[in-house]
């Protein structure tokens, strides 16, 4: 009995350690949310005041100043893989800190300059570093988390980084509804206090042992794996297959993991993951949150901001927190098929409701209040799929679908083409809106939602459960088409997809 309970223990405590390293990396995550959060309320201010730090909505410089911030974050995507590989995680993530330091010291003192040429030249500038350090770290955030948690609690864990970017989220909504005194600038004071927490929180906690183990610092690793996972387990089966996964465990080159993103078996996965991350980005949620406050104020939705920041921020915490809830009890599959239908009809509702309002027969107060519920279930709903699925799974998957041997290439582009892809929306919504009118921009969201549910079904392998080497070994071998095609009769005799 006390033996079954000094295990429990370990159990416990083994699991409190990876919440406490996962809780720390994810303050990155907040920071990431938090300065979605901080433009879609800023933007509205800069857009009522009469001074030369102003910035009107619907101009260039609104657009840049929401895609500037993904711009850089793909740009920092794009380093971050290699770094990640070169220096180790917990390095990579400390220096992707330093940019969003800088950026937002940059916004802090913007408004001090008394010509609108050199305000608007400070914030630019403070937006792209602040998200080329988003980017960096929203790459190495989830490897890391994924490489410390044990096979299953890594979709449960992996989800914190997405809970994390919507409590930033909603933090950064609320703190921008407060009008008068209370500037833009002094919540940028605030981001610069948490960047100095996270940089300083995380020297204090260890390397991921599978980046030790895969750059022949043994020793250091099994200690490291062996403190995660407690003291009474046998961790010599999961250092087996973590150094066979390892095509050359010393080092691993740049080059060579460009050669090996060439092998039918790791580029499926690759494009996968890059699938998982268009779907992510072009299902809307993009033209949603950077342009809450903007669509609701359409369709007429009364105190539009305070509504926002509930219905965007809030209900993606709650439902974030129901996707890590169900990750690992339902799968992936599951979430990311459920999450596409509600995301898919909540996108058509929207698209209903401001057509509807753009009617002349829709001047009555009595219809403008029923357009407005229509308008705010239609968000919350969206909100509340997209947090359950598509939020949270795509960056668990990026680092699960790929071998440990390219994961810092293969997760740098996906990073990059996902922040790339944010750029994009952000950027062309003010004129994609113009072009086919804001319902008809949210009918193509949800086709898109609509495409993305047969893509999950017959594409995506369900990874719950699975070990790294286990869903590495499903690529190489006939079990990946197995699942692909489970309509078919196949056999262990056909070619591997080498």
């Amino acid at each position: 009995m006390k033996q079954s309970l000094g295990i429990n223990g370990a159990r416990r405590s083994r699991v409190i350690l990876v919440a406490t390293f996962s809780f720390v990396a994810c303050l990155g995550a907040f920071l990431m949310g938090f300065s979605t959060g901080f433009a879609t309320q800023t933007t509205d201010e800069l857009n009522s005041t009469n001074s030369s730090a102003s910035i009107t909505i619907g101009t260039p410089e609104s657009s840049a100043f929401n895609a500037l911030f993904p711009l850089g974050a793909l740009v920092g995507g794009l380093f971050a893989g290699w770094a990640s590989d070169t220096f180790g995680r917990k390095p990579a993530i400390i220096i992707g800190t330093v940019p969003q330091l800088i950026g937002w010291v940059a916004i802090t003192v913007a408004h001090l300059w008394p010509i609108h040429k050199a305000f608007v030249s400070f914030i630019f500038f403070g937006r792209f570093f602040a998200g080329l350090g988003a980017g960096w770290n929203s790459l190495c955030i989830p490897v890391y988390i994924t490489e410390i948690s044990p096979v299953d609690k890594r979709g449960f864990f992996g989800s914190w980084n997405q809970l994390f970017v919507t409590i930033g989220l909603l933090v950064g909504y609320c703190l921008g509804i407060p009008q008068g005194s209370f500037h833009y600038y002094y919540v940028s004071v605030v981001a610069i206090g948490i960047t100095a927490i996270f940089m300083i929180t995380m020297l204090f906690i260890d390397e991921s042992p599978v980046w030790l183990l895969s750059h022949g610092r043994s020793e250091k690793g099994e200690r490291v794996l062996q403190r995660l996972r407690g003291s009474h387990v046998d961790v010599s089966k999961e250092i087996d297959e973590i150094t066979g996964n390892l095509i050359q465990p010393e080092k691993i080159s740049l080059c060579r993991s460009l050669i090996q993103l060439g092998r039918c078996s790791v580029m499926i996965p690759f494009l996968l993951s890059l699938g998982v991350m268009f779907f992510q980005q072009f299902g809307g949620i993009n033209a949603l949150t950077y342009y809450a406050s903007q669509e609701l104020q359409k369709a007429r939705v009364a105190d539009y901001r305070t509504v926002s920041s509930l219905s965007v921020g809030g209900t993606e915490v709650v439902f974030t927190v129901v996707g890590v809830l169900l990750v690992e009890r339902l799968g992936r599959k599951v979430l990311l098929i459920a999450s596409s239908v509600g995301m898919m009809v909540s996108s058509v509702m929207l698209a209903v409701d401001l057509y509807l309002v753009r009617s002349p027969d829709s001047d009555t107060n009595g219809d403008a209040k029923r357009y407005s519920a229509l308008a705010v279930t239609a968000f919350v709903v969206y909100n509340a799929a997209f947090s359950v699925g598509w939020g949270p799974l795509p960056w668990v998957m990026m680092s699960e679908l790929v071998p440990t041997s390219v994961r810092g290439v293969s997760t740098g582009v996906a990073t990059a083409f996902n922040w790339g892809s944010v750029a994009v929306i952000t950027f062309a919504v003010t004129y994609y809106q113009q072009a086919v009118m804001p319902y008809g921009m949210w009918f193509t969201f949800g086709g898109i939602c609509f495409i993305s549910i047969f893509f999950v079904a017959f594409l995506i392998p369900e990874t719950k459960g699975r070990s790294m080497e286990e869903i590495q070994q499903m690529f190489e071998t006939f079990r990946y088409r197995r699942y692909l095609f489970p309509w078919r009769r196949l056999s262990e005799d056909e070619p591997l997809l080498v």
